[in-house]
């Protein structure tokens, strides 16, 4: 469940926030600073009391009350932390960026398990584990680059993968792709791609919100869901286009090693993205170019000019317009 506290915190704690920006949690902490986070901003490191000028908590247990912590430490302490701040610190938002979870080993799996068991308890939100961060207009909590400057009817992009989002945003913005919302889901141990469309759904502002959203999916693990909030979304105007990767049985291995993910048939999301009014594209420059295209406001009819400078681009244009319906005079 994304809760407010998630999108809109009024503080944050990296916990193993450092000096180091060339390690997640000093990236990340350096980021919510450049960022220009508003609220308050706490680090809880063992061994400083401040880092890049931050106060710094030694012991998690001498935190004040904080609404969303960032972890990035190694993956068998987080339990503990995230116990000591769900009961006694109020904290109703995490991002985990730390691996070795399920998708490493049945030890992780439990693990993962057992944090969100805890989060669940206290009706918090959880990202992750295994994941990059969040970008939105309050908050830069992504440990990555590069990082754009967020526009509000850009694209909402959520990706299975961070270094997918990374790397599709450093495609995309060079082109003119600007972007909104960015969420790196990881291994979905709590919430997946599926949940954050049902909450973009759910809360969907026609006079404020992004009509085009982007996925990079590995797994559908809730078909029901997407198909319903998904052709929803559409239906209230929005355009989706998706990448559904790990297709093939060796992608599909390769995809259970990365995030856990577990295979989902190919044919079966072709019907589910045809029902959905979902386009489906395979990589990311196909990506890209869908999500420039649905940029610009609908065409009304089916006559289409191309202006160009080179034949042959335009007649490979020619062709894929016409081969799809459209009408080149």
């Amino acid at each position: 469940m994304i809760t407010k506290e998630l999108l809109n915190p009024d503080s944050i704690v990296v916990v193993g926030g450092s000096d180091d920006v060339h390690k997640p949690g000093g990236k990340i902490l350096k980021n919510i600073i450049d960022g220009g986070f508003k609220g308050e901003l706490y680090v809880s490191n063992p061994k400083a009391d401040k880092v890049q000028g931050i106060k710094s908590y030694r012991n998690p247990e001498d935190l004040p009350q904080v609404d969303l912590a960032v972890i990035a430490i190694a993956a068998k302490y987080t339990y503990d932390v995230i116990k000591i701040l769900t009961e006694e610190k109020n904290t109703k938002a995490f991002i985990i960026l730390s691996a070795g979870y399920s998708e490493e080993s049945a030890e992780g799996k439990k693990l993962e398990e057992k944090i969100t068991e805890q989060v669940n308890k206290h009706d918090g939100a959880l990202i992750g584990p295994n994941c990059t961060g969040i970008l939105t207009p309050h908050h830069h909590s992504i440990f990555t680059e590069p990082i754009p400057k967020l526009d509000p009817q850009g694209v909402d992009f959520i990706s299975g993968s961070g270094a997918t989002a990374c790397f599709i945003m450093e495609a995309g913005i060079p082109k003119g792709l600007t972007f909104a919302n960015v969420f790196s889901v990881g291994n979905s141990a709590q919430m997946g791609v599926e949940e954050i469309v049902k909450h973009m759904d759910e809360n969907f502002d026609p006079d404020k919100d992004p009509r085009v959203k982007l996925l990079y999916i590995e797994n559908i693990d809730k078909p029901q869901m997407l198909l319903k909030h998904a052709s929803s979304l559409i239906r209230k105007g929005c355009r989706i286009a998706a990448v559904k990767a790990g297709g093939s049985e060796a992608g599909s291995r390769a995809a259970s090693s990365h995030t856990g993910a577990l295979a989902s048939s190919d044919e079966a999301v072709n019907a589910l993205f045809r029902k959905a009014g979902i386009v489906r594209c395979y990589g990311r420059e196909d990506l890209i170019a869908v999500a420039s295209v649905f940029m610009h406001p609908k065409p009304e009819g089916k006559n289409i000019a191309i202006i160009t400078h080179a034949g042959g681009p335009a007649v490979m244009l020619t062709d894929a317009l016409s081969n799809n319906g459209m009408e080149v005079p």
